[in-house]
């Protein structure tokens, strides 16, 4: 948590110059907008996943960080499961009323019941939003890509080898399943550091740690994640674009009996889900990798 945000900013001072004017969380100069970019994905390619590869090779004594043990010992496997899959997508689709409906009873009721503190972690939250709205700004279609590229794809990626394919994993080794699942899950959660957005992102990440621990694919949490972050970065794109916030505030949607509905009916396809999951894999798939004799 610490070494991720130190590195982003060492790289940014090192490329910038020595000067890190150009840049806050309330204001970027969109002519670095491209370089924030690339830092972005650099990082956390440099701090989260390179040690991840490096540590699993040295788990399973090979030189070769990808060698078929290693990436097996993260649950890199060539086996994917299309039916799983999109039956994963779907949990995360059928969450999203009920992750909507804890933050917006946060904004309503937790957040002023609070005080100062409240006021305080709702002004992180919306500067971070900010910085957020103006790294996803798209001119064009080739910049489309490159924003869903480090906002979509390279958390997934790296954020998934980490926790899921190496936290998890180990975890997984010592204590049960369920607990590893919802260690891993609450650490995914702090990690990001908004106490505006905990415990929904402790939910997300209980639910994809369920799906790893299940499947003991790699693949599938991969694309859970890479799903959610896309869909939330196009309604980012697209609530920017047009003037949504008034049919979109807190006390509206959750003063209609319709969302109530709406949320009803999706957590329980989503307990289907579950039970689906727990149906097709009802053992755990932790991945076991024979520990060779010697390292080489």
């Amino acid at each position: 948590m610490v070494l991720y945000p130190l590195a982003g900013a060492l790289l940014f001072y090192t490329v910038n110059g020595g000067s890190t004017a150009a840049v806050s969380l309330l204001h970027i100069d969109r002519a670095m907008l491209p370089t924030l970019r690339i830092i972005q994905a650099v990082g956390q390619f440099l701090v989260l996943a390179l040690p991840v590869i490096l540590l699993a090779a040295w788990h399973t004594g090979r030189k070769n960080p990808f060698s078929w043990e290693s990436l097996a010992f993260l649950g890199i496997t060539k086996s994917f499961n299309f039916g799983a899959a999109l039956l994963a997508v779907g949990g995360i689709f059928l969450l999203q009323p009920l992750l909507y409906t804890i933050t917006a009873l946060q904004d309503l009721y937790l957040w002023p019941a609070l005080g100062d503190a409240g006021k305080e972690v709702v002004r992180q939250r919306d500067m971070m939003d900010s910085f957020i709205r103006e790294l996803a700004l798209v001119r064009s279609v080739p910049e489309f890509f490159s924003v869903a590229f480090v906002l979509a794809v390279t958390p997934a990626v790296c954020e998934e080898l980490l926790f899921r394919g190496y936290i998890q994993q180990n975890y997984s080794k010592s204590i049960s399943s369920g607990a590893a699942v919802l260690l891993t899950g609450s650490l995914f959660a702090f990690f990001h550091m908004s106490a505006a957005n905990l415990f929904p992102l402790a939910l997300l990440g209980w639910y994809i740690g369920y799906i790893s621990i299940k499947t003991g694919n790699l693949a599938l949490p991969f694309a859970v994640h890479l799903v959610n972050n896309f869909a939330a970065l196009l309604l980012l794109l697209f609530t920017d674009s047009g003037d949504l916030a008034p049919r979109v505030q807190p006390y509206t949607v959750l003063g209609a009996l319709w969302w109530w509905l709406v949320v009803a009916v999706s957590l329980f396809l989503f307990i289907l889900v579950i039970l689906r999951f727990s149906a097709a894999f009802s053992t755990s798939s932790d991945i076991v990798v024979t520990q060779p004799a010697s390292r080489g």
